[in-house]
């Protein structure tokens, strides 16, 4: 073989063990390093994520984000909060993408993206002018001339309405908008009579920001699903398993009946699932790098999937939503969690 083919040779397998590992992002040693997660959501949506009063953030997905720092870094508050989509992910703005992101395929097949699993399972809906006349989905459908704001970039908003409107044969005008902020703008502003988006953030954003008013109505009905998933680049497996397994973790302990307050007590439990979720029983952090309390942190700190929904969205809120899908899947819901082994 010539030398020249020699150094070409060489030349390409230098390229595929040094440099291309070299590029992909070791993620959680970046957190490391920095001293905290930066997490991207949507802003303005309560129950999910928003603003308090002094600045801080709240929410069942700012409370995910926390679990990650908590994980890595074991301390729940070591995130940093900014409103981001998708985009962020490729500019390395972020770690971690939780703004309630419609698992697709041409997403997860079209990006340099995944999805690391379904965090909360929701369909897409009405809200409503009362105005307009209409109480439910059946009614509105007899109605012409309906104008419906939808987000048409950066949402599956835009799809789902113009299915609808297309398999129902409805005289009803889409109104693209390009943010959530300009879809509320048109909203308000009179420029359409109804929005579509995802029903429960409907529902909390009647809850909160319209303090339940009748002059708008939220449907019941939904015409999509909605598995919402966090987003992560697609160059760091050890990351995007970590972020899965801890909604896992989360889902697990409260299987398990382990919970922030009880979790001390159950150090002595014979359950081995329970002994592995508290790091008594050793290995469940040497996959990812990290020490076997790892996810004894997420729930002390951070609490259980119950706790984090019913605070948020539930009992604990002022939303009092129903944990519906959302359950787990021993009382009909969807949740489950893989064995903790």
């Amino acid at each position: 073989m010539p030398r020249r083919y020699y150094l070409t040779a060489l030349l390409a397998f230098i390229s595929v063990f040094f440099i291309l590992p070299a590029a992909n992002a070791a993620t959680i040693d970046s957190i490391r390093d920095r001293g905290f997660v930066s997490c991207g959501v949507t802003e303005r949506m309560p129950g999910f994520s928003a603003v308090n009063s002094d600045g801080s953030w709240n929410g069942m997905n700012v409370d995910l984000c926390r679990a990650l720092a908590a994980a890595v870094l074991q301390n729940a508050e070591a995130i940093k909060v900014q409103p981001f989509w998708l985009e962020a992910l490729a500019t390395r703005d972020i770690d971690v993408l939780h703004a309630g992101s419609t698992w697709t395929l041409s997403r997860d097949s079209e990006k340099n993206i995944n999805f690391p699993g379904t965090v909360f399972y929701d369909g897409q809906g009405f809200l409503a002018h009362a105005k307009v006349g209409a109480q439910n989905l059946k009614k509105a459908k007899t109605i012409s001339a309906i104008n419906v704001c939808a987000i048409v970039e950066t949402s599956t908003a835009g799809s789902n309405l113009s299915e609808y409107i297309k398999n129902n044969n409805l005289d009803w005008n889409m109104i693209e908008v390009k943010t959530l902020d300009g879809m509320w703008s048109a909203f308000f502003g009179g420029r359409c009579d109804m929005v579509i988006h995802d029903r429960t953030a409907l529902m909390t954003v009647h809850a909160d920001r319209l303090e339940g008013s009748d002059d708008y109505v939220v449907f019941p009905e939904i015409i999509s699903k909605e598995p919402l998933s966090p987003a992560v680049r697609a160059d760091d497996e050890k990351w995007e398993d970590l972020v899965r397994w801890t909604t896992f973790i989360t889902i697990a302990a409260e299987e398990l009946g382990v919970n922030s307050k009880n979790i001390d007590a159950m150090t002595d439990d014979h359950n081995p699932a329970i002994a592995r979720l508290l790091g008594t029983a050793k290995g469940i952090g040497k996959g990812f790098g990290l020490d076997d309390k790892w996810a004894y942190r997420v729930i002390k700190q951070v609490g259980n999937y119950g706790e984090i929904f019913e605070r948020n969205l539930g009992s604990g809120s002022k939303f009092k939503l129903k944990r519906g899908l959302n359950d787990l899947w021993v009382r009909g819901g969807l949740m489950i969690a893989p064995p903790l082994r």
